[in-house]
């Protein structure tokens, strides 16, 4: 919700479906990976990757024809058919189904905040909080998304979150510059069990790692791998920072043009 969020962010994506019956080259556009290169991540997909800074410009090249299709999030290509008709999830079926992890990044040396925010989305998973947030804001999601006000602390700490708006309705911005979606539902109830106030700085998604490294935030949305064979390990993980219990997962996806499909 990736130079990007992954360690968006994001994501060493391998779908099949992405080759057209006569094996031409098919060109997949996917979030900058911190941790990656394109020629990397097209070793592991198959695919010609081509890394973008940030959502918006992603879409425009995939409505150019620049790009054949689009990796990200399930509930992102949802996102995207159910707000703009030009877009279409792939039925294409992949060989192997690609999860991640959506987590919190911190700094290495920052434990206490870690473990505080652990103790809370543990909390929160098992008491069916979060499930409740995950059903309202994910499963049942009504759009336009809404705001979610994040409540607030005489005298508290405050954590500054680093957000870019590059995963609707994940790591979401809306049209006026507020911060929205399932991710700031998730550091509002943070905020009320830690009594601590949240602070939302919006990012360049290229800029966030060094973001948190410098100081200048305290955590970010990030997204792990599970750990399996799938994908080399801690590739998404970069030096200096930890991350904390996951509290969402998602399937990678392929999102093509509703009017030219995925072999344009």
């Amino acid at each position: 919700m990736k130079k990007i969020f992954t360690a968006l962010i994001v994501l060493t994506l391998m779908l099949t479906g992405c080759g057209s019956s006569n094996d031409k080259t098919v060109k997949v556009g996917t979030l900058t990976q911190l941790n990656s290169t394109p020629e990397q991540a097209a070793k592991i997909s198959g695919d010609e990757i081509s890394f973008y800074d940030n959502f918006n410009s992603m879409q425009m090249a995939l409505k150019a024809q620049q790009i054949n299709s689009i990796q990200t999030y399930g509930i992102v290509a949802k996102y995207m058919s159910e707000t703009d008709a030009d877009f279409k999830i792939s039925d294409e079926q992949r060989t192997t189904a690609l999860t991640d992890n959506f987590c919190l990044a911190v700094r290495e040396d920052d434990v206490a905040l870690k473990n505080s925010l652990d103790e809370a989305i543990n909390a929160m998973k098992a008491d069916g909080t979060l499930d409740e947030i995950t059903k309202k804001f994910i499963r049942e999601l009504k759009l336009p998304p809404t705001a979610v006000p994040i409540p607030t602390f005489d005298g508290a700490r405050t954590i500054r979150v680093g957000v870019t708006g590059d995963l609707p309705p994940l790591d979401l911005v809306l049209a006026d510059g507020t911060p929205a979606g399932f991710n700031t539902a998730v550091l509002a109830e943070i905020a009320k069990r830690l009594h601590e106030n949240i602070e939302l700085i919006q990012l360049d998604s290229a800029a966030r790692a060094t973001a948190l490294t410098s100081g200048e935030v305290d955590a970010i949305f990030w997204v792990v791998v599970p750990e399996d064979d799938s994908r080399p390990k801690n590739f998404d993980t970069p030096a200096g920072v930890a991350v904390t219990a996951p509290y969402y997962q998602d399937i990678v996806v392929n999102v093509n043009l509703s009017n030219l499909g995925a072999g344009f």
